[in-house]
């Protein structure tokens, strides 16, 4: 019988790993109301980055900016070597084929059961498969988040931690090279908090992914990361390991770690 081997660190990274994200002189407003001025960032491959920042501070404005989903007024913004804001829609598709987005809602469609959920990426993005190939992926999927089980359920009879597996194991099925986690932790308690915290890091061991998690969840930061990166004021204001940003006196990061 196999074990499953439980990882309680983050995947090192290696040193001279190439950057899969730059992101340069980020300027993004809604109005009067300057989110992002000036933020600078990079991911390498097979990293964890963690984001952290306040409600409204932009984390997840950022995110958006990088899939193409909102434009940015002044920036550059390099997703596998292309200029996401100058791509076309077709462009921009293939890049979003190998980009997993877990919502911070999960965003499961309640007319469609577990197995319906997962299949529905692999049909929107015309991906050509065999039946026994489509529920092979399935059950993949769902075995890496430990809910084969649930696959003919519907998300109603889903609690709040199983609907964030299954919309990570959606998020798997196209084995993205990048994962961006937005708040994966919210409304969960914190045993299901740390289960899905570990869940992340189990996902980059396996599959070597690069992954942007958005978070104000410091327990799910200190398990999750391999750099820490915080945003203050639409800039980056800092960055290094958790326990690096834990020992800082600075009065603007503090309170993170209070």
């Amino acid at each position: 019988m196999d074990t499953k081997v439980i990882h309680h660190f983050p995947k090192p990274v290696d040193p001279n790993a190439p950057n899969i994200v730059a992101i340069k002189d980020l300027y993004k407003s809604f109005g009067d109301n300057h989110v992002l001025k000036g933020f600078d960032l990079n991911l390498r491959k097979g990293e964890n980055l963690v984001v952290l920042g306040k409600s409204g501070s932009g984390k997840s404005v950022l995110i958006k900016c990088m899939v193409g989903l909102l434009y940015p007024e002044k920036g550059m913004v390099e997703v596998f070597d292309k200029n996401i804001p100058k791509l076309d829609r077709d462009e921009l598709d293939h890049i979003r084929v190998k980009i997993g987005f877990l919502f911070q809602s999960s965003a499961l469609y309640d007319s469609m059961t577990v197995r319906e959920n997962l299949e529905f990426p692999l049909r929107r993005h015309w991906i050509s498969k065999t039946r026994a190939e489509v529920d092979e992926l399935v059950l993949e999927a769902l075995e890496n988040v430990g809910l084969k089980h649930a696959v003919d359920l519907m998300p109603s009879e889903l609690s709040g931690g199983m609907r964030k597996r299954i919309g990570l194991a959606r998020t798997l099925i196209l084995k993205p090279d990048i994962i961006l986690y937005d708040e994966p932790t919210t409304g969960l308690d914190p045993i299901t908090s740390r289960e899905i915290s570990n869940l992340i890091v189990d996902i980059q061991h396996k599959y070597n992914t690069s992954s942007i998690i958005i978070t104000h969840d410091m327990a799910c930061a200190k398990i999750v990361s391999n750099r820490v990166i915080v945003l203050v004021n639409g800039i980056k204001f800092i960055e290094g390991t958790y326990d690096e940003l834990e020992k800082s006196t600075d009065p603007q990061i503090k309170p993170f770690f209070e």
